[in-house]
C-alpha cells in the first residue's frame, strides 16, 4: 500500500534519486568512489565534460533557443564562474550567497554523476537543458547586480524605503467625470 502511494506522489524538483538512494542503501556511485573530493572543490576536468554526445538534438523546439552541443561542460563552467564570483564579491554571511552556493553545489554534483542529457533534464525539472543554461547565465549577471546594489546592507530606516512609505496620489484610481452632453429628446416626451 505504501509503495503504491509513493509511486504516485510527485517527485520534488531538487530531490536526487542518486544521492538519497545511495545514502539509504550504503552504496556509492562510481563518481564518488573514484574521487572523494566534492565536485565544487575539484578543478574543471575538460576531458570529462567536453565530450560531444552521440545523441545531439537537431532543435530544441523553441524559437531563439539554440541547441547546446556540450551542455554538461557549459553547466559546469557557468557554475564554477558563479561560485568564484560569489566567493570574491559577496560576504560570507549573506543569505543570497549561502542559498546560491548550495544550489550550485547540487547542480554540479548531479551534472557530474549523470551523463545522459535526458536524465539531467528530468532531474532538474527542465523540458530542455538549455533553459537551465540560460538561467545560470542570468545568475552570473545577478551576482554582479547584487554586488552593485548590496541589498544586505540596506535597513528599514534607509531613505530608499521612504518612497514606499509615502502615499502616491498618482497611483490611486482617479475618477474621470463624464463630459457634459445634450439631453436627447425622445418622441414620447
Amino acid at each position: 500500500m505504501i509503495h503504491t502511494l509513493y509511486r504516485w506522489m510527485p517527485r520534488f524538483r531538487f530531490a536526487s534519486k542518486l544521492g538519497s538512494s545511495n545514502v539509504a542503501s550504503g552504496t556509492q556511485t562510481s563518481a564518488t568512489q573514484s574521487n572523494p573530493i566534492p565536485v565544487y572543490l575539484r578543478p574543471y576536468e575538460a576531458k570529462k565534460y567536453e565530450v560531444p554526445s552521440s545523441k545531439i538534438k537537431l532543435t530544441t523546439g523553441y524559437s531563439f533557443l539554440d541547441v547546446e552541443p556540450m551542455p554538461r561542460a557549459k553547466i559546469m563552467k557557468l557554475c564554477y564562474t558563479i561560485l568564484d564570483k560569489l566567493k570574491a564579491e559577496i560576504p560570507e554571511g549573506v543569505l543570497y550567497r549561502i542559498y546560491t552556493e548550495e544550489k550550485l553545489k547540487y547542480i554540479m554534483r548531479i551534472t557530474d554523476e549523470i551523463e545522459d542529457i535526458r536524465q539531467l533534464e528530468e532531474e532538474f525539472g527542465f523540458e530542455q537543458i538549455e533553459f537551465l543554461i540560460q538561467s545560470l547565465a542570468k545568475e552570473v549577471d545577478l551576482v554582479d547586480q547584487m554586488k552593485y546594489y548590496k541589498p544586505w546592507e540596506k535597513t528599514q530606516e534607509d531613505s530608499t524605503f521612504e518612497l514606499l512609505r509615502q502615499r502616491h496620489p498618482a497611483l490611486k484610481h482617479q475618477r474621470n467625470e463624464r463630459p457634459p452632453r445634450e439631453q436627447t429628446k425622445f418622441i414620447g416626451n
